[in-house]
């Protein structure tokens, strides 16, 4: 039994069968302020669901866990991208870090929708021109659309949004049976800083690179939502998802966002077909990842899966400095711990299990931790370093 958790290093013998049967059959939160060994801890568990065999999912937001051995790594505007369709507007917006007003919203749902039509149903390039068309031949296209139909290239997204400011003439030669026969350059004249701020933002490198506009003969990309199911629907054998983030590092909510969905998907994956093995799903400094207004918390897909994954044997391993910069209602969902260095008693006394008689944690020294299970006493416990660390395969 020991053998099976070689990553840590027990001071009482008497929690080791215990500690083997349900140290990951509950979400798990590292917590220890900056150079207590929280990374450390984070890597050696993960070496240690590789000798389980037990999948493991990371969204690595900084790209540092990319070099961690055994791991299929899939880097986001590299080997993999984010299907727009996948979006709302609000949530498009959000990604692009533009607002609109409602009137300009209601034209950008209407592009989306025409793209897909002239992506999906037409099947042709370029954005869809509604000069001239008749709403009867509209109506029949739009009514073809289904859930095999939202993907759409972003990139015309600019395009289209012009097309979408086509009216009828505004005298008697008007023909209110078509969707216009005009543009009304007062309203794109209007709405020209908007439009043209989506236009560079989409035109950036980065947005480029996340939605896959620009496609290069011979190189090949999945689509983020597919590799999650490939690695859902498969159980690993030894070796680790990292899902690299990194591209969107200074678009924070952008970040915020794809991560929400990412985590959003995999639960709604595990929904519908749930075939058993279990998962689990590692998030480093997740408090960067949350909402700032805490009112969003119940729609934000970190507190989705900690409340809904446990039941679908997902589980879900996330690390910060501080407790308290986690929400209570997110912390309370937790029944594992592992509590690092932690220098102010407040953070103490937030933990889930507050009134434990934990170590003194201020005098914790660099690698060792209280393992606090459900109902277990905590247990003083040292992290040891994975095989391939000191064999010198991995360096910051």
């Amino acid at each position: 039994m020991q053998e099976a958790l070689d990553f840590l290093t027990i001071t009482d013998r008497r929690t080791i069968d215990r500690l083997t049967t349900d140290l990951f059959n509950h979400h798990l939160l590292i917590v220890g302020q900056t150079g207590s060994g929280k990374t450390t801890t984070t890597l050696s568990l993960l070496g240690q669901l590789q000798q389980l065999s037990q999948t493991a999912i990371i969204l690595d937001p900084t790209g540092e866990y990319t070099k961690l051995p055994n791991a299929i790594t899939y880097r986001l505007g590299d080997n993999c991208y984010f299907e727009a369709g996948k979006l709302t507007v609000d949530q498009l917006l959000t990604t692009l870090q533009l607002q609109f007003d409602p009137a300009l919203q209601t034209k950008l749902r209407q592009a989306v929708t025409d793209l897909q039509i002239q992506h999906n149903i037409q099947g042709e390039p370029g954005p869809y021109r509604r000069l001239g068309r008749t709403l009867a031949d509209y109506q029949d296209a739009e009514n073809q659309l289904g859930g095999w139909a939202s993907d759409f290239p972003a990139q015309e997204l600019f395009a289209q949004l012009i097309e979408e400011f086509v009216v009828p003439y505004p005298d008697n030669r008007a023909d209110y049976t078509r969707l216009g026969q005009q543009y009304d350059r007062v309203g794109i004249n209007h709405n020209w800083p908007l439009l043209t701020a989506l236009h560079d933002q989409l035109a950036s490198p980065t947005f480029r690179a996340l939605f896959d506009t620009d496609h290069h003969t011979g190189t090949m990309k999945s689509e983020l939502n597919f590799i999650l199911k490939m690695f859902l629907h498969h159980r690993s054998s030894h070796r680790t998802l990292v899902i690299d983030l990194s591209l969107l590092k200074d678009y924070e909510e952008s970040q915020r966002l794809i991560i929400s969905l990412l985590l959003k998907e995999i639960l709604r994956l595990r929904l519908h077909d749930n075939v058993g093995f279990p998962v689990n799903v590692i998030i480093d400094e997740a408090h960067r990842y949350l909402p700032k207004d805490e009112r969003n918390l119940a729609d934000n897909g970190i507190f989705q899966l900690v409340r809904e994954g446990r039941k679908l044997n997902l589980k879900l391993v996330l690390t910060t400095q501080s407790p308290l910069d986690l929400p209570a209602r997110l912390r309370s969902q937790f029944s594992n711990l592992l509590v690092h260095r932690l220098l102010d008693q407040a953070e103490v006394t937030s933990l889930p299990r507050a009134g434990l008689n934990l170590q003194d944690t201020n005098t914790l020294p660099v690698g060792q931790a209280d393992l606090c299970m459900f109902g277990e006493a905590p247990v003083l416990v040292k992290v040891n370093l994975p095989v391939w660390w000191k064999a010198g395969d991995y360096r910051d």
